[in-house]
């Protein structure tokens, strides 16, 4: 259920129906440029950042017609993918470094930690 203003409750139905169609503010009469002030608050709103990116023509036309077969727009698809790849690729690196971390703890595990610690300092002294 949407969450709907007081303003918006008072509206007569046919005037909603319009603005919500279309038939109402659509015209040039309604476009206007934000300031940067109100652009910034709402990249800040919406803890985003506009970037730009180069990407093979091709490439782009794939995305759309993805997202149209989906029925959302491409750009919020490529956000949704990127976001995606991202964890993945953190969670792929996590487990790595967990993995390095139980084979490194093991190898010290084969003799006790205050002689490996005094091994590993001789050698350090040496090297």
């Amino acid at each position: 259920m949407r969450d709907i203003s007081m303003n918006a409750r008072n509206l007569d139905p046919a005037i909603t129906e319009k603005w919500e169609n279309g038939e109402l503010g659509r015209s040039d009469e309604f476009v206007a440029v934000a300031s940067e002030g109100e652009s910034l608050q709402l990249d800040s709103d919406l803890a985003m950042k506009l970037v730009s990116i180069r990407l093979p023509i091709p490439l782009i036309d794939t995305l759309k017609t993805i997202a149209g077969h989906y029925g959302i727009a491409y750009q919020p698809m490529i956000r949704d993918l990127l976001m995606r790849f991202a964890r993945s690729e953190i969670h792929q690196i996590v487990s790595e470094l967990d993995s390095q971390m139980k084979q490194a703890q093991s190898s010290d595990e084969s003799s006790p930690p205050v002689e490996a610690f005094i091994e590993r300092t001789r050698m350090a002294a040496c090297g």
